[in-house]
């Protein structure tokens, strides 16, 4: 059964934008991280980053690193899914003492919400 990982294979975060920015919006897919990028306007205040729709401890820590003392940002899909993800990334915000906000797209993610326009 092939779902696009090599066996073994372990997930981490694709991330792209300032690597010392105060502000990291977390997203489920690249594509939704590009799309947001792309809709702000590519802040150069911000490190744009996606989970590539999976969660595991390790990612989390991963999350935890690339966080610590900035703003968190759960640019997660408005779905229940997504509202799963932008919890656990509340907690992670909660855990660090970091600021958190939660951006919904009006779509059912950012590229939609992208190509909508």
């Amino acid at each position: 059964d092939w779902r696009g990982f090599s066996t073994g294979g372990t997930k981490t975060l694709f991330c792209f934008g300032a690597r010392n920015a105060p502000r990291v919006c977390i997203t489920e897919a690249a594509i939704d991280a590009l799309s947001l990028a792309a809709l702000e306007g590519a802040r150069g205040d911000t490190l744009y980053a996606s989970t590539g729709g999976g969660w595991a401890p390790a990612l989390a820590q991963h999350i935890e690193a690339i966080t610590a003392g900035r703003m968190l940002v759960a640019a997660t899909d408005a779905d229940p899914q997504g509202e799963v993800y932008a919890d656990r990334l509340r907690n992670i915000a909660d855990h660090l003492g970091c600021d958190f906000v939660r951006l919904r797209p009006h779509a059912q993610d950012w590229n939609e919400e992208l190509k909508a326009q």
